[in-house]
């Protein structure tokens, strides 16, 4: 008979003295090698704000977001059908995140949808903005400052905000449809999707809390937002959507938002990190300075 394997909690407290050890042979080298330094300093600045619970608040705000949008996209694509004498199933896909709800989509859109549905999404769809807005001012003022006392918003602040999310909502869009229409091209789309994305994402930060930093000290971070959105983007259409297409029978609507909420922790986990890593380079550059 097979000796038993250990619990989690006993594996655990048995490993902890070799993480310490090499935590210990770490520390010594984080003065000769400053990738090094810079990425564990990383790491703890994360560990710090807790960046993972609020990964998971930004992916519950991106909920909230996207229920309305998906509604307001519903009487949209319902009555875009009906003008265009399409179906809302070939209008909607292959946009990644969209893609993957496209058979749910299409199935209720079919029935139609009125405009006041629309304009009713549209209203909760403003709130909801200004709603996730709120939490990424904390979350940023969290990476800046550690402190969510900074986290105030401009005037216009929400409107530019809700513009810099369609517009990549847009670009979501058009890489779906190049990738419909050319593998190579779809290739071409993805690099410039992601540097689209990273410049998106420079200018909205800059309407978000970063203490004294200039445009500059925010594009490392940017630019992590670009590559690992464009990473989350090609697990959905690649990895999820199969996976979800394949189990749909097994889980149904469970699955749909299991998939849908996966994918939007991942969204807020770069979010995250996208903010602390200019935030701590900035603070590495100023001891140095």
């Amino acid at each position: 008979m097979p000796p038993a394997r250990p619990g989690r909690i006993r594996q655990f407290v048995r490993d902890a003295p070799r993480i310490d050890a090499l935590r210990a042979r770490l520390e010594p080298a984080r003065s000769r090698i400053p990738l090094l330094d810079a990425v564990l300093d990383e790491l703890e600045h994360e560990a710090d704000i807790g960046s993972g619970i609020l990964a998971g608040a930004l992916a519950y705000r991106l909920f909230l977001f996207f229920l309305p949008l998906a509604f307001f996209l519903l009487s949209a694509l319902g009555l875009a059908a009906r003008a265009l004498d399409s179906t809302p199933r070939t209008i909607g896909k292959d946009v990644g995140l969209v893609g993957l709800v496209t058979n749910e989509v299409a199935a209720t859109a079919n029935r139609g949808s009125g405009v006041w549905v629309a304009l009713g999404a549209l209203v909760v769809l403003a709130y909801a903005t200004r709603v996730l807005h709120r939490a990424m001012a904390v979350v940023h003022a969290l990476a800046w400052e550690r402190s969510a006392a900074s986290a105030k918003l401009r005037s216009g602040s929400p409107i530019l905000f809700g513009l810099g999310i369609a517009a990549q909502l847009g670009l979501t869009l058009l890489v779906g449809a190049a990738r419909a229409q050319s593998s190579i091209g779809g290739l071409f789309a993805f690099v410039a999707y992601a540097a689209a994305m990273a410049g998106v994402w420079l200018v909205m930060s800059l309407r978000l809390p970063h203490a004294d930093a200039q445009w500059i000290d925010l594009v490392p971070g940017s630019l992590v937002y670009g590559i690992g959105i464009l990473a989350v983007n090609a697990f959905n259409i690649f990895l999820l959507g199969s996976i979800h297409s394949s189990r749909t029978s097994t889980y149904g609507t469970l699955g749909t938002a299991a998939a849908v909420l996966l994918s939007l922790f991942f969204i807020g986990r770069v979010m995250v990190s996208a903010a602390v890593l200019s935030a701590t380079l900035f603070e590495r550059r100023g001891a140095l300075r």
